[in-house]
């Protein structure tokens, strides 16, 4: 198994090399577009790109948020339902880091979650927040400061 998981691991770093070399080729040839036209305006000033530019704000890998690699991970995933689960299924009531790690261990997300853990936290606090509203889930204080919300099934 280890091996199949290493021959996955290397295809994965093959196909990353040839995504950033052909980024790499998109650059260079939009700005050698982009020079013609720049060429041709000068000696035509009526020229009008047919390769209009987009209105829209291009994102870049690098602004590749917490909150939207969290999204990403929930993607075709039921998180709702999967944290109504979790606390029919627990002992007691459980505090929101703890329904985000069961969940993550449900999943089997392990190391995609890593440095996501407050962000998910978060996501799972406002899921439960909106279960809450709905009246399947109650929430208690914890007893050691107070400060905490236990979360559980309302039966």
């Amino acid at each position: 198994m280890a091996s199949v998981i290493d021959e996955l691991k290397i295809k994965l770093a093959e196909l990353a090399g040839r995504l950033e070399a052909i980024h790499a080729e998109a650059a260079i040839l939009e700005a050698q577009r982009q020079a013609f036209e720049t060429v041709i305006t000068c000696y035509d000033p009526n020229f009008r790109s047919s390769h209009a530019s987009s209105p829209r704000r291009k994102v870049s890998a690098d602004q590749n948020t917490p909150t939207k690699r969290v999204t990403a991970l929930l993607k075709h995933r039921n998180p709702r339902h999967a944290a109504l689960d979790i606390l029919r299924k627990s002992d007691g009531p459980l505090a929101v880091a703890e329904v985000a790690q069961q969940f993550v261990i449900q999943e089997q997300l392990g190391d995609m979650v890593e440095g996501l853990s407050s962000h998910l936290t978060s996501r799972f606090a406002a899921i439960l927040g909106g279960l809450h509203k709905q009246d399947l889930v109650r929430f208690e204080q914890s007893s050691d400061d107070g400060n905490r919300r236990l979360w559980a099934i309302n039966r």
